[in-house]
């Protein structure tokens, strides 16, 4: 069996003149996530704060509800969660931390892991950066209209 070669993550990046602690916020806040994540349209549980094993439903517009698993959560810094689908486990981090001089600095970052993983990464690359970006920058109007 031919071994495929890596892919490199699935990265996109935004700075913000929100705090990063409201960033953070509006990542683990459960119910601001439909806000600033369009694609979701139902979440279960509907609130609350994630943690680390915190696990839940989320439903795309796009698909079949998958359950998330939270696997880490920084103190004031953001969270990386996994998912399962079609046989592969995907991994995300959205990450916050203080950008020079004053703001915030919000990375996502995406990799797929499985037999075809870096096949299907590579194949998902554009349309997942394309989400990431849409992401991103709603995350940033929202904590920017949050801290104002």
């Amino acid at each position: 069996m031919m071994l495929l070669r890596p892919a490199p993550p699935i990265t996109r990046e935004r700075t913000t003149t929100a705090a990063p602690a409201v960033v953070h916020d509006l990542l683990v806040d459960v119910a601001s996530w439909p806000l600033w994540s369009p694609h979701v349209v139902r979440n279960d549980p509907a609130s609350g704060r994630v943690h680390p094993g915190w696990r839940g439903r989320v439903k795309p517009w796009f698909g079949p509800a998958t359950t998330m698993e939270v696997t880490e959560v920084l103190p004031g810094g953001g969270m990386r969660w996994r998912t399962r689908a079609l046989g592969h486990e995907l991994r995300y981090a959205q990450l916050v931390s203080a950008a020079p001089g004053s703001g915030s600095r919000v990375v996502f970052t995406a990799t797929v892991h499985g037999p075809l993983g870096p096949l299907v990464q590579r194949l998902a690359a554009p349309l997942s950066g394309y989400g990431q970006q849409r992401r991103l920058e709603r995350l940033v109007l929202l904590a920017e209209r949050t801290a104002a």
